[in-house]
């Protein structure tokens, strides 16, 4: 299977938990996101999940927490070799989406540089949006990142 083919089976199938949206601007760059109609009802602790992505070797370009009832949003992103967290522009989500303003929602998508065909392979049977993460965080690859340590006191709010 080519990477379109497998992007298609992958949006057009309700088995999958997740979307993939393919960021031509940025060389092949892939957004993965959770589907909008499980949101609020996913059970998946997205605070670790952003952490365990940034802190894997995976070549993630951000990982990006909108928080709807706290009206916020978080970016988790390398920069420079080291680990990040920045408070985004929530009326830019806002936006996009007046209706989602105030529920218990927490949006979760992230971006990946590079995914090589043979992994882009391996996803396409992977359905649940957990599991996707879990896969790509135990990615091996050839450069790891340096982080400055604080992570361990941060406060989640979980």
């Amino acid at each position: 299977m080519n990477r379109q083919e497998i992007l298609n089976k992958i949006n057009n199938s309700p088995m999958y938990e997740y979307h993939i949206a393919e960021v031509p601007q940025r060389d092949g760059m892939l957004l993965f996101y959770l589907k909008e109609d499980l949101e609020g009802k996913s059970k998946i602790n997205f605070y670790e999940k952003a952490v365990d992505l940034i802190y894997s070797a995976a070549d993630i370009y951000d990982v990006t927490l909108v928080e709807w009832s706290k009206c916020r949003a978080l970016s988790y992103y390398k920069k420079d070799g080291l680990v990040d967290i920045g408070l985004e522009d929530f009326d830019i989500f806002a936006r996009k989406s007046p209706e989602k303003v105030g529920y218990d929602i927490v949006e979760f998508n992230f971006s990946i540089k590079a995914l090589k065909i043979k992994n882009l392979e391996a996803v396409s049977y992977i359905t649940c949006f957990e599991d996707l993460i879990n896969y790509i965080v135990k990615l091996v690859y050839t450069r790891s990142i340096q982080t400055s340590g604080w992570y361990d006191q941060y406060d989640y709010e979980v």
